[in-house]
């Protein structure tokens, strides 16, 4: 599949990018009031379980992993529908399923000492060092295929500068947008009453919009180009 980045695709990759993002989060909230009967606190990349919940159980570490496993699972998705007999907008589909799930960020963080791998592996064995390479050899292990037949599928030049760019790129959009910016709103006291689902009325709006901006472009999430040759053989 020969990549062809437009701006229409890039809108779409940009809209599924932010909804998967909330998402993830939505997961961590959503399992949070399943086990505790009650919405907890969260901004746009934390979140918490209502207060005293948590207190003497690690009951509410499901709520934890509940987020990587989302974010996995749809890696995964992406995984299949890159397989040799499926379209060509369902490949394109999967490879961006892929990315949007941000598997350099999920590493990262990991290497760092960070992320809700580590930090439900270092709840339950209670030592840093080993939840810390347990939870990097996992993400690794649970990665590599997704990344790997993404990398396969791409046949343009310079396929490593294709591969990279969508592997790191869109951690640094997420975090700059998400951290940078929407965070900051929020902090600033921009919409930030509580309403549905234990969220501030500032997400719940970003939320709302993004699906909507996501339903009306994902007919454009396609990155790719028939080749002439191809196309006159149909």
């Amino acid at each position: 599949m020969k990549l062809k980045l437009t701006l229409k695709y890039t809108i779409a990759f940009l809209a599924l990018l932010f909804v998967v993002s909330e998402l993830h989060e939505i997961v961590h909230t959503s399992v949070g009031r399943l086990i505790c009967g009650c919405w907890g606190e969260r901004d746009f990349n934390g979140w918490g379980l209502c207060e005293g919940c948590s207190e003497g159980s690690n009951i509410g570490l499901l709520a934890t992993f509940s987020g990587p496993i989302f974010s996995f699972a749809l890696m995964w998705v992406g995984y299949f529908l890159m397989a040799d007999n499926k379209t060509l907008f369902q490949k394109s589909l999967g490879f961006s399923l892929v990315f949007v799930n941000i598997p350099f960020a999920r590493i990262l963080t990991a290497v760092l000492g960070g992320g809700d791998e580590v930090f439900a592996l270092n709840r339950l064995l209670e030592d840093h060092t080993v939840a810390q390479i347990i939870g990097l050899l996992l993400i690794i292990i649970i990665c590599i295929p997704p990344c790997v037949r993404a990398f396969k599928i791409i046949q343009n030049k310079g396929k490593w500068i294709w591969f990279l760019g969508f592997f790191i790129v869109p951690t640094i959009i997420l975090w700059l947008w998400i951290l940078g910016v929407m965070n900051t709103l929020l902090a600033s006291g921009v919409l930030s009453d509580y309403w549905i689902l234990g969220s501030p009325i500032l997400i719940t709006v970003w939320t709302i919009g993004i699906i909507i901006l996501l339903l009306v472009t994902i007919k454009n999430l396609k990155i790719y180009e028939i080749a002439k040759e191809n196309a006159e053989g149909v």
